[in-house]
């Protein structure tokens, strides 16, 4: 993993998440620093372990290579977590040590001074070019309780308390944290990714999980494994610095998890570590002891009836793995080879053969794969290269999977409410799509893009009035939104409220700047001015458009056609002999309209 993050940082492999932030073949980057934190950890036993000089000296190396590796992620709560560990386990050293050996104590307090010394540099340049152009650097600088991520997270923690006060004592289940998302959400929070199935912190976590009573469950995990680590000391099956280093590693764990949340990458590295603690006392320790004398017993004990019950578990275990974890995998690759499929462009039957293929499995990814075909099926249905039979098609079939998810999680999740109603919308089935938009709304009161698809409900059924009051709702909730102020703006003009779109446009220019200029001169203005027949603003945009792109023939024609609408003739024809230069197999088709244009016609 060390080499594969090492490959991706001198760019000879490919960086999955982002541009920059090393992920090793994890695709994401927070779950390579907590991997790599767990085996810096077992990195520095192996060296308190190993007596050999060289093979103490390559793994010093490969602590190093993992720590720069697990910098490169730019995962702050793993960065910081891992410091403060340092900074524990040298504290924890000094004392312990202080009067049994000179060394660690002086190892132990220079240590202290060099990270201290290097904390007042970091602070004390912050703000300095170095800092801010280096990525790395830059994002742990602007750690702060304003900054975007650090408020999400402290808004997400709100919902989350609002979720535990409703069901404090057995929480809402697994997987159910979209429930309390949805229900509590605030408007704010449209700057983040728009669906959290997490809460991001592991005491919230298992709140919603489990309730009070699962969280108490959990931290026994940690409370059970220091217990053991204490009797491990006292049977000496480890020594007090080994010890002290899982403690601090746990500590690490704990404080990286109150920030992100548990994986299985995670997971499987915790669930070792416990293992060896565990072993390390019952099969490790005096061999003189109490408790490994009992050991030996129990496996002397072990009779035929132990060893049936073994092979029956691990039958059971083999047969599970078919349906736990293979047919998963394989939904998981067929899902990834029609993904493939779909944009290769190949054709709508073959996409829709290859989605039952993966329904056919019967996998927990059955929601995701509806997802995708829902995402297919709107895509398909937008364009203009599939004939009206597909269409329909596609749209029948992304509808049916998703009524059954939809089915499945009871209309308690707004989110695939929402998906159903786009593919009911698009399908003509107006009245349908508002039910399920309804339900929606009740399970999310203040989620804004509910409000969104709402208002192209109301548009599709032509009530601009309607549209425009649910839009203004979905603005008045958070005003900084661009896309609550793009929607509004657009709604207003329909309703002939082209003053009040400026004005709306203008308080967004002063937060958003150009962006908002760009998108006033965007294709989708311009069929709202069409729509209402301004054809002087949708002249100014064609020409803004032609200035970005000079050479699109397309561009010249619509230009020309809306010259027409405005009178325009020897504009028009002008327009039209510059989209025959630029496509000379067009210049029959505009000779045509010429001469159309020029007899008093509109062709």
């Amino acid at each position: 993993v060390v080499v594969y993050g090492l490959l991706q940082w001198f760019g000879k492999a490919e960086i999955h998440q982002s541009a920059v932030r090393l992920d090793a073949t994890f695709g994401n980057s927070t779950y390579l620093a907590i991997f790599l934190i767990f085996h810096m950890a077992l990195t520095a036993l192996f060296l308190y372990w190993f007596r050999n000089i060289w093979l103490r000296v390559g793994l010093s190396v490969f602590i190093v290579a993992q720590f720069l590796i697990m910098f490169l992620t730019a995962t702050r709560g793993a960065l910081l977590g891992f410091l403060l560990g340092l900074v524990s386990l040298a504290v924890v050293s000094a004392i312990l040590y202080w009067r049994k050996s000179s060394l660690i104590r002086y190892f132990s307090v220079g240590f202290i001074a060099i990270l201290v010394v290097i904390a007042a540099l970091f602070f004390s340049f912050k703000n300095t070019d170095f800092v801010k152009n280096n990525y790395f650097l830059g994002r742990l600088a602007s750690t702060s309780f304003s900054e975007k991520t650090v408020m999400s997270r402290f808004i997400i923690w709100g919902i989350s308390w609002k979720g535990f006060q409703e069901h404090p004592i057995l929480g809402y289940g697994p997987e159910n944290y979209n429930l309390v998302f949805n229900k509590y959400y605030e408007p704010e929070l449209w700057k983040q990714e728009p669906w959290f199935d997490r809460s991001h912190n592991i005491i919230f976590d298992w709140l919603i999980n489990a309730g009070i009573l699962g969280l108490l469950v959990y931290l026994s995990i940690f409370g059970s494994a220091f217990y053991i680590l204490r009797r491990n000391f006292k049977s000496k099956s480890l020594g007090l610095f080994e010890i002290i280093l899982i403690v601090a590693l746990f500590g690490v764990y704990f404080f990286h998890n109150l920030f992100v949340f548990d994986n299985l990458t995670s997971y499987f590295m915790f669930f070792t570590m416990l293992g060896f603690i565990h072993s390390s006392y019952f099969w490790h320790g005096d061999k003189n002891s109490a408790n490994a004398k009992i050991a030996d017993t129990k496996i002397k004990e072990i009779g035929f009836l132990s060893y049936l019950s073994v092979t029956g578990v691990f039958a059971l275990v083999v047969f599970s793995l078919y349906f736990v974890n293979l047919k998963p995998i394989l939904a998981n690759q067929r899902l990834i080879q029609t993904l493939y499929a779909m944009r290769s462009g190949e054709s709508v039957d073959s996409v829709l053969q290859k989605f039952d293929d993966i329904f056919s499995l019967q996998t927990f990814g059955a929601g995701e794969t509806r997802e995708q075909l829902s995402s297919f099926a709107n895509a398909v249905s937008g364009g203009n290269q599939a004939p009206a039979e597909q269409k329909n098609k596609v749209l029948i079939k992304a509808a049916e999977e998703m009524e059954k998810q939809v089915s499945l999680t009871k209309n308690k999740d707004a989110r695939y409410l929402i998906m159903l109603s786009a593919l009911y919308n698009r399908s003509g089935r107006l009245e349908e799509a508002m039910t399920m938009l309804t339900r929606a709304k009740e399970l999310s009161p203040k989620k804004q893009h509910i409000n969104f698809v709402i208002a192209d409900a109301y548009l599709a059924a032509g009530k601009y009035k309607e549209a425009l009051s649910v839009l203004q709702e979905a603005y008045d909730w958070d005003k900084t939104y661009h896309e609550a102020a793009k929607n509004l703006a657009m709604v207003a003009i329909l309703n002939d409220q082209e003053q009040y779109a400026n004005k709306i446009l203008d308080d967004a220019r002063k937060i958003h700047g150009g962006y908002i200029t760009a998108l006033q001169k965007s294709m989708e203005f311009l069929n709202v001015y069409a729509k209402i027949g301004n054809f002087e603003k949708v002249r100014d945009i064609w020409i803004y458009l032609i200035a970005q792109e000079p050479n699109n023939a397309q561009y010249h024609v619509s230009l020309a056609a809306t010259y027409l609408q405005l009178r325009e003739k020897e504009q028009a024809i002008k327009e039209l002999q510059t989209a025959a230069q630029i496509n000379p197999s067009f210049k029959t088709q505009a000779d045509y309209f010429i001469s159309e244009i020029r007899a008093g016609r509109n062709p």
